[in-house]
């Protein structure tokens, strides 16, 4: 899956968690200071992202995610495992 698509289901993820519209995500957008979530709203997040895409993300992952390019690196680096268990 390619990383434009990637930000667009995660996107559409964010604003289902947070009820808010965000014009558009950049690698470089911070998850507290740019687009204002709280605790909460990162675990509600993490979990739509893993029901979605069907994997688990570590603690000691996410306590290291502060923008939304990170968020999208955890999700290759995941995905390709995922696929590479089933592939083999």
């Amino acid at each position: 899956m390619e990383r434009t698509q990637l930000s667009a289901i995660v996107l559409d993820l964010l604003e289902k968690e947070t009820g808010e519209t965000y014009d558009a995500l950049d690698d470089s957008t911070t998850l507290n200071e740019g687009l204002g979530l709280d605790s909460l709203d990162m675990a509600g997040l993490i979990l739509h992202i893993e029901s979605h895409f069907g994997i688990q993300i570590e603690t000691e992952l996410l306590d290291k995610i502060k923008n939304i390019g990170q968020i999208l690196d955890t999700l290759e680096e995941k995905i390709a495992a995922k696929e590479g268990k089933h592939a083999a």
